[in-house]
């Protein structure tokens, strides 16, 4: 094997020059070599740059390495600095225990104290928290009492006012028949003595025996000769059930001396009306 003398690549026997720096390549026990004063690797000794460490050799002194003498009274100094250093570090360490102890005593001591001055303020934190807590709750307790109140007030004024409304229904319902019952006197009192020809004349019912009491009338078909009204029974001071305009027809099923119970064609409930206001058109069918 062959070998170049600056970058100590191996070749075969037949090649005689390096491929990467050109050198002319020398058998591998004829090279003289030395140590690389950078990596302490064997190189040849006129080797300008060290194929390991990449070194430049041609400007750097050679550095001087240590003698085994120099080792050996290095390493006795080191034992004896060893010793000297057991000592004082024992020294330190128990130093450093004792310090470590009262530094923990000392802050055990202060970090219970300031727990116990936390505990405490924690504690007065809620104490004051549960007399708020108390204190919103009475106050719910007096609205809650008012709210009541304040609702039984509105039950009794709402009842009061269902009232009050009935009792102006039933006044309207008056005024109305009051008002009604003026109309029909002023219209009796202002009627002409005739009838007019384009409506039939009611016939004029027999005097009975007694001559104070009108005649049952025929029953059949009537023709309001006015605005009137619809009572429930045979008597102004019954409840109104509806009225009826000037013209309306209506059936009379039954006539009680001064009224006539009339039913309409759509079959509502049967009423009063007052025979004065109604005129006989014909016969029921």
């Amino acid at each position: 094997m062959k070998r170049c003398p600056q970058c100590s690549t191996e070749y075969d026997d037949k090649v005689s020059f390096c491929a990467k720096d050109g050198r002319s390549l020398v058998t591998r026990g004829g090279i003289r070599t030395k140590l690389c004063p950078h990596c302490a690797n064997s190189i040849a000794e006129d080797a300008l740059k060290c194929p390991y460490c990449k070194a430049d050799l041609s400007s750097t002194a050679d550095p001087q390495w240590p003698t085994r003498e120099a080792d050996t009274v290095e390493a006795r100094l080191g034992s004896k600095k060893h010793k000297t250093s057991i000592g004082s570090k024992a020294i330190l360490v128990a130093g450093l225990l004792v310090f470590g102890i009262g530094v923990f005593l000392i802050g055990g001591q202060r970090q219970r104290s300031e727990s116990q001055s936390l505990l405490e303020e924690k504690l007065a934190q809620l104490r004051d928290k549960d007399q708020k807590i108390q204190t919103l709750e009475a106050e719910l307790a007096q609205t809650r009492k008012e709210l009541a109140q304040n609702s039984t007030q509105l039950v009794q004024l709402k009842n009061k006012l269902e009232e009050s409304q009935k009792n102006l229904a039933s006044t309207q319902q008056k005024l109305n028949r009051t008002a009604k019952e003026a109309e029909r006197l002023a219209a009796n009192k202002t009627a002409p003595a005739t009838k007019t020809a384009s409506r039939p004349a009611e016939p004029s019912p027999p005097a009975s025996r007694s001559g104070g009491a009108r005649s049952a009338a025929e029953l059949g078909v009537y023709q309001t000769i006015r605005p009137t009204s619809v009572y429930e029974e045979p008597s102004a001071s019954s409840r109104v059930l509806s009225q009826i305009t000037k013209g309306t027809r209506v059936n009379v099923v039954r006539s009680l001396g001064d009224w006539l119970e009339v039913r309409s064609k759509r079959n509502n409930p049967t009423g009063f009306v007052r025979r004065d206001d109604m005129t006989f058109v014909t016969k029921a069918n």
